[in-house]
């Protein structure tokens, strides 16, 4: 072989070692791409992003279109670390549980090491994968203690290339993305490594003397679709590098290149499309190259593509994505040809001036951390409405109680909108809340029905939060006692959790995975009104009442407090306040006992029904009656007898956070609520 001057630089052995490279991989990517597609899957992420500076950019670039076109799974973000690092708060967002895919050569650029920082700072439960050819880099070494998972890949050393332009870590690291997160690749990883690097081999027989061929321009243009744009963006970067900024050059989508972009076209510009394996999308590259050729004469373009009258012909290897690397490569040898005609060191094109390997010196501010997470809960009740303040934790910070004005609508909402202000001012600032009260909450309307506030009719969250001019959210304080209890309370570390409030009244709420079950019209949990079976009635001569919502022979009659002191007083005459008759039993009194075990095989009966509704794993029992001794315990033993044979019995508990519980989960549902994205 002859040897032609540009053999002489680094960057044309690292532009042929390409292939070897890859197959160096190919022996052990099948194991490790099988071990992050599986981590994964385990940590269900909402994004991932591919993060790198410049050339490291361009790899998310061409990454990202082709995999969101891929079903299922989490959506996909190029997201550059010199964006990032400018503008944090673009990107940080709460309750968001992403996969940051780091990419770094030298793996030591003051962007990478400014985002490492801002992660571990601000995002600590973020999961990373930094890939790097570098092992002895920042990257390669982040230890960093967070909460978050960390997976490290480090490839072969000969990929840090030593010259001033990224070839073989670009190609290798793109690669390698490509066999983690690509679930439907043309073939397994292992053989798609091998297929590329046949491709390259053949491909660079002769490509230094044949592209040697091709004229230098002034203006150089790369063109491509869907993830070929970011290939083009990368090509654009490798010629404008090595030349040192003697051709300019430009990039864009073939079809965006129409709008505006081709006004950098002149007779002296060379046009390159990156066509694509797609025939479809191919149609409208050779549409752009041969308007290019009409209007600029057919010198002015030149197409890379694997079709057989491309004009520089690459090997198929499935699809663009995985085939973007050898339209690449003709790219990054043109510019080492360009910039040795040019008379330049194409090692290091700016003399070490100006621009250098490995950015450095970029100074890096550190971003405050937010104030303080604070959620603010209103509870409304008949006689009292109380505004508390909590930490990011959930515990308590500041309570302030003021009366129900029950003489208008008009005075309810100036009170809780002045609760509202309360809030605000002792946080310091506008905090996500909502608002807990008794009564149904239509979902769809938010219109409200309650029995002892002059709210019903009223969409009740929209008038406030059109006074405080953001969204505040407003359920009841079952669903809200429910909501805490399953979140932390007594109901932590199960599924599906049904908080049962027995108390003036009989409700609940209903929570899987943590949240509540809203329902057509916001009925689950309202079990106070499922009817006593007839059986029970016969059985323990009951009396059928009309219950406070129209119908007769709600539970809500004789199970909650005021219906356990109407059992009283069917049975005896006289009636006897919940207090006073569990008191009685306690003590052996037999009429007292005996209308403690009504109570409870109604309420087991109840419990039956919502495990034939719902099936909770645990019911947590508050409100002033779940205070009743042993009554978690009691009920659980008198529920064995009521339950279907051979169905398991769910963990009964009493609330964690008693009376408190209702405000503590508005809180949780204003910080879900400030969450959803």
């Amino acid at each position: 072989m002859v040897t032609q001057p540009f053999d002489q630089w680094m960057t044309t052995a690292e532009i042929r070692q390409q292939p070897g490279v890859w197959r160096k991989l190919a022996a052990t990517i099948d194991g490790t791409a099988a071990g992050v597609r599986d981590w994964l899957i385990a940590r269900d992420h909402d994004e991932i992003w591919f993060c790198g500076a410049g050339t490291s950019a361009f790899i998310g670039e061409t990454l990202v279109p082709y995999l969101n076109g891929i079903e299922g799974g989490a959506r996909f973000r190029a997201v550059a670390t010199t964006d990032f690092v400018s503008t944090p708060r673009r990107y940080l967002r709460r309750g968001l549980r992403p996969l940051i895919v780091s990419f770094g050569r030298s793996g030591n650029s003051s962007e990478t090491v400014g985002m490492l920082d801002l992660i571990n700072k601000h995002a600590p439960h973020a999961d990373k994968l930094n890939i790097t050819c570098n092992g002895e880099s920042a990257l390669a070494n982040d230890l960093a203690t967070v909460t978050g998972e960390l997976r490290t890949i480090i490839l072969p050393p000969e990929t840090n290339d030593r010259g001033f332009a990224m070839t073989s870590s670009y190609s290798s690291m793109l690669l390698t993305a490509l066999a983690c997160f690509d679930s439907c690749p043309p073939a397994p990883a292992g053989q798609m490594f091998g297929r590329v690097a046949d491709g390259l081999d053949r491909f660079l027989g002769d490509a230094f003397d044949r592209l040697n061929a091709v004229q230098r321009p002034p203006r150089a243009i790369f063109l491509g679709s869907g993830p070929l744009t970011g290939s083009a963006r990368e090509c654009a970067l490798k010629v404008l590098e090595l030349a040192a900024g003697r051709i300019v050059t430009a990039w864009d989508s073939t079809l965006g290149f129409r709008h505006g972009p081709k006004a950098v076209v002149d007779q002296d510009t060379l046009v390159f499309v990156l066509e694509s394996s797609d025939p479809y999308t191919r149609q409208y590259d050779r549409d752009l190259a041969a308007e290019i050729g009409r209007q600029f004469g057919p010198q002015s373009i030149l197409t890379i593509g694997d079709a057989g009258d491309a004009d520089i012909r690459v090997a198929n290897v499935g699809n663009d994505a995985w085939g973007s690397v050898l339209r690449v490569v003709v790219a990054q040898i043109l510019a080492v040809l360009w910039s040795d005609q040019l008379g330049m060191n194409v090692d290091d094109p700016f003399a070490g001036r100006n621009l250098s390997r490995v950015v450095t010196g970029v100074t890096l501010y550190d971003l405050p951390l937010p104030l303080a997470e604070t959620y603010g809960s209103i509870d409304v009740g008949g006689t009292k409405i109380e505004a508390a303040l909590f930490d990011s934790e959930l515990e308590p910070l500041a309570k302030h109680r003021i009366e129900t004005p029950n003489d208008s609508y008009d005075a309810l909402v100036a009170a809780i909108v002045g609760q509202a202000r309360w809030l605000e001012e002792n946080a310091g600032a506008t905090m996500p809340m909502a608002i807990g009260l008794p009564g149904l909450i239509d979902p769809q309307t938010g219109r409200s029905v309650t029995s002892n506030l002059p709210a019903t009719g009223h969409a009740l969250s929209n008038d406030i939060s059109e006074q405080l001019g953001r969204k505040i959210p407003v359920e009841n304080d079952c669903k809200t006692f429910a909501l805490s209890e399953a979140n932390g309370g007594a109901g932590a570390g199960f599924r599906t959790v049904f908080g049962l409030i027995l108390g003036t009244g009989v409700g609940g709420g209903v929570c899987i995975d943590g949240k509540l079950q809203a329902g057509l019209n916001g009925l689950p949990g309202e079990v106070g009104h499922f009817g006593i079976p007839g059986h029970l009635v016969v059985e323990y001569g009951l009396p059928v009442l009309r219950c406070g919502c129209g119908r007769m022979g709600c539970y809500e009659t004789l199970v909650s407090g005021a219906g356990l002191s109407r059992l009283a007083e069917h049975f005896s005459g006289k009636p006897a306040p919940a207090a006073e008759i569990m008191a009685g039993a306690a003590k052996g009194d037999t009429g007292m006992g005996r209308l403690r075990e009504i109570w409870l095989h109604l309420l087991a009966e109840l419990v039956l029904t919502i495990q034939l509704t719902v099936d909770p794993d645990c019911v947590v029992l508050g409100g002033g009656l779940s205070k009743i001794d042993g009554v978690d315990r009691d009920l659980g033993t008198v529920f064995e007898a009521h339950k279907l044979h051979h169905v398991r019995s769910p963990a009964f508990r009493i609330a964690r956070y008693g009376d408190a519980s209702g405000g503590r989960g508005a809180a949780i549902l204003a910080k879900q609520a400030s969450m959803v994205i």
